[in-house]
């Protein structure tokens, strides 16, 4: 093997080793989705590339990650399950070089017509583990020069091995973290069924704790976790008895440091499930969404950002829905005056950038809250 040769295989398997390395940091689909793309596309010398995944259930094959001048209008671009080249490889699990694109009978130019690309040469591997095919990486125009080569392939298909699992790893995570959140949701029902006048709270809760995080720019994964704490700030009135927590009437100052206790036992709850440090968000929220700024909350009477963050923002969007909530000894406030007695307690019981975000969210709105909740789940996934 002559010493080019030699170098070019070394600097191969350093590729792969890198890309594997990275490939395999992340279990978030989005990411790991991009991050395949982008390490094929370097890696190959790509002008552009597409990684299509396969829909079984709707028998489509989807551009859930596109990379180059035409990416935008690329992605989700849906085919038909047996449509192009890329159905084939799919459909086939066997790669394809293809030299000149137009003089390929399996080519379709709808996806170049609808993007303003024109593809020239192309590679098109299969994204495959343990004999099931999930979608197809196709690496577009060689870079420098007119076509692909034998090697280039290789190294695709090489790749493509590695970057399956990945996939497959983030798709299991995906499914088993919306396993998670329906049965989050089912227990928050379940639990908010036990009292007629509370019932859907903690999805409201959930709903404006989200919209709050939102406004605030906190990161996605901030703004997922926050959802998830928010759906379980209430788990511990599983710990209260029916007769205080189903009573028509006002609580006694008894009763009242009865249901104050859930906050504990929610906390103690949440801190028994493991992984615990999944849980971590949720505990400090079930604990601590009645600490007020000012120190008059409980269960600890904390001041300030002692109070966690996430804690502070389920306060808020608690208060607002018990406020605005019809109970048998008070009608509840329009969400318009819930919005003012926010603004009221902002800086002594609630914090201000809290309260300003809710409420600037109720305003743009004109406090009809579906309108906006229709425009959130048109861009979130919650």
């Amino acid at each position: 093997m002559q010493k080019q040769e030699y170098e070019s295989k070394i600097q191969e398997l350093m590729t792969l080793l890198e890309a594997s390395k990275q490939l395999n940091s992340n279990l978030e689909m989005d990411e790991v989705l991009e991050s395949i793309l982008l390490q094929m596309v370097q890696v190959v010398g790509a002008e552009a590339g597409t990684l299509w995944l396969l829909d079984k259930q709707r028998q489509k094959i989807k551009a859930s990650a596109a990379y180059g001048p035409s990416a935008a209008d690329i992605l989700n671009i849906e085919l038909a399950n047996d449509e192009g080249l890329v159905g084939k490889v799919i459909r086939t699990g066997v790669a394809q070089l293809i030299e000149n694109v137009t003089e390929n009978r399996d080519w379709t130019a709808r996806v170049d017509e609808t993007s303003g690309f024109v593809t020239k040469s192309m590679i098109t591997v299969p994204l495959a583990v343990k004999g099931t095919v999930l979608g197809a990486l196709q690496l577009l125009n060689k870079q420098d020069i007119a076509f692909f080569s034998e090697q280039d392939i290789s190294l695709a298909v090489a790749l493509a091995n590695q970057s399956a699992l990945a996939l497959h790893n983030s798709q299991m995570y995906e499914e088993l973290q919306q396993m998670l959140l329906s049965m989050i949701r089912t227990l928050a029902k379940i639990l908010d069924a036990r009292d007629p006048y509370t019932a859907g709270h903690s999805e409201r809760v959930a709903k404006y704790s989200l919209w709050i995080a939102q406004k605030l720019e906190l990161a996605v994964q901030d703004c997922e976790a926050l959802y998830k704490a928010a759906l379980l700030h209430d788990i511990g009135k599983i710990g209260v008895t029916d007769d205080i927590l189903r009573k028509p009437d006002r609580l006694t100052a008894e009763e009242y440091l009865a249901i104050k206790q859930h906050t504990v036992i929610g906390a103690d709850i949440l801190s028994n499930i493991e992984p615990k440090d999944a849980m971590i968000h949720a505990v400090e929220t079930a604990l601590s969404h009645h600490e007020r700024l000012d120190g008059t909350g409980y269960p600890h009477g904390l001041v300030g950002n002692d109070i966690p963050l996430f804690a502070r923002i389920v306060g808020v969007a608690d208060a607002f829905d018990a406020m605005t909530t019809a109970r048998s000894y008070s009608k509840g406030l329009s969400f318009k005056l819930g919005a003012e007695e926010l603004i009221r307690c902002s800086g002594t019981l609630f914090e201000a950038r809290v309260v300003r975000a809710f409420t600037t969210i109720l305003e743009e709105c004109n406090y009809e809250t579906d309108r906006y909740d229709a425009q959130q789940e048109r861009g979130y996934g919650l």
